[in-house]
C-alpha cells in the first residue's frame, strides 16, 4: 500500500509540474492561440484542488497501469508512460474537439504529443518509485 501511495503522490507532482511547464511556461501562447469559438471557457484563475483532483486522478490510474504491467524502473515507466500518454491522449484531445468548440483542430493533432511527453516523464518517475519501494503483500 505505502508504495502505491508513494507512487501516486510522486505522479501527481511530476503532473502538476509538467502541466504548468507544458501548457503554460513552453506551449501556453499556442494555446491561447488556437482557441476556437466558444467563449470565456478559460478561467482567469484556474481552481486549485480541482487541479490537484485531477492530477492526482491522473497519476493514480497512470499507477494502476504501471503496477498491472509489472514495471519496476524508471525506463519502463517511460516507455508505458508513452504508450498510455499517446492513446490517452488522442482519445481525449479528438473527443473534445469533436463536441465542443474550445479549441481548433490543431490542438487536436498536438495535443496527443504533449499527454504523450507529461505522462512519460510522469509514468518514468513512478516507475522508479515502483521499483525502489518493496512491494508487502
Amino acid at each position: 500500500m505505502k508504495r502505491i501511495v508513494l507512487s501516486v503522490l510522486t505522479g501527481t507532482v511530476a503532473l502538476f509540474v509538467l502541466g504548468f511547464l507544458l501548457y503554460v511556461v513552453l506551449l501556453g501562447g499556442f494555446y491561447e492561440s488556437n482557441l476556437g469559438s466558444a467563449t470565456g471557457v478559460v478561467r482567469e484563475v484556474p481552481i486549485p484542488w480541482a487541479m490537484v483532483l485531477a492530477q492526482l486522478g491522473l497519476a493514480s490510474m497512470l499507477t494502476y497501469v504501471l503496477v498491472h504491467a509489472d514495471v519496476t524502473s524508471a525506463l519502463g515507466g517511460l516507455k508505458v508512460g508513452a504508450v498510455f500518454g499517446f492513446l490517452f491522449g488522442v482519445a481525449i484531445a479528438f473527443d473534445l474537439f469533436a463536441v465542443t468548440n474550445w479549441s481548433n483542430v490543431n490542438v487536436a493533432f498536438v495535443e496527443p504529443f504533449v499527454t504523450t511527453v507529461r505522462l512519460s516523464i510522469a509514468g518514468s518517475a513512478i516507475g522508479w518509485v515502483l521499483g525502489r519501494v518493496p512491494a508487502t503483500r
